[in-house]
């Protein structure tokens, strides 16, 4: 497969200079935003790993509603994985109005179930020209682990994600790239993903008690000073949250 050329023209597009700036993203989830500095920072891409079923998705999608509703950021989320319809029915779950924001071009969603059948640097050129069409702030990606498939080898992958981070973040977006880990692993797909980022959030979902708990980690967030402990968190109907509190040393396992 070859990428050089979508790698190139993304090479050509990252600006020759990016200032520093301690300037944050809120994320839709003030319980997450008070233990990271009240929110991302602006441009950052943060890695958002977990099981099937610890809430990937819904942050993601908490995280876009957000910022075009209340923050005037537009925002795309591009998937691999999911169809629109399915990404629009879930979001009224939670009362999101999906389907009324893309009237109003405030969010785009795109479906790249199709467009990576023609390959990576198509599904790339379909997602840079959502976000340069709307001038998008946010991104979320779904899934970093099904984009990696499509490559030869790590280290195709890790060039061409290096200048594809790099270009997001010379246009000021705030990404959030999901990845899957499989139940009973650890590892995050290649064990690139982690360094690739500038942010780690870990949702990890265990048996306790003959019930599912699910809890947040942060073990890795750039310039920012976050929490270390682990946090419970609930998907409720109003969307993703976590608990007040950290939990106590002795009942992490």
């Amino acid at each position: 497969m070859v990428v050089r050329g979508a790698v190139m023209e993304v090479r050509r597009a990252i600006a020759p200079s990016i200032q520093e700036s301690d300037d944050r993203v809120p994320t839709g989830v003030p319980s997450l935003d008070k233990i990271i500095e009240g929110g991302l920072r602006r441009g950052d891409c943060i890695i958002v790993a977990g099981q099937p079923g610890t809430g990937k998705t819904t942050l993601g999608l908490q995280f876009l509603y957000h910022g075009a509703t209340r923050c005037g950021e537009n925002g795309v989320y591009a998937s691999v994985i999911e169809s629109s319809e399915k990404l629009k029915r879930n979001g009224l779950r939670f009362g999101w109005d999906l389907n009324r924001l893309e009237s109003e071009n405030k969010l785009r969603l795109v479906s790249l179930q199709s467009t990576m059948k023609a390959g990576v640097s198509t599904a790339l050129e379909t997602v840079l020209e959502a976000l340069h069409s709307m001038n998008a702030k946010r991104l979320v990606f779904d899934s970093l682990s099904a984009l990696m498939t499509a490559f030869e080898s790590n280290a195709e992958a890790r060039s061409f994600l290096h200048i594809m981070v790099k270009f997001l973040e010379a246009a000021n977006c705030t990404t959030m790239m999901i990845s899957e880990v499989p139940w009973g692993k650890q590892q995050l797909g290649t064990n690139f993903e982690e360094f690739l980022g500038d942010g780690l959030v870990i949702l990890d979902a265990s048996f306790d008690n003959s019930r599912v708990r699910r809890r947040v980690y942060i073990p890795k967030m750039r310039g920012t000073e976050h929490r270390l402990e682990g946090y419970d968190y609930y998907i409720t109907r109003d969307g993703f949250s976590l608990a007040p509190t950290p939990i106590p040393p002795d009942k992490i396992r």
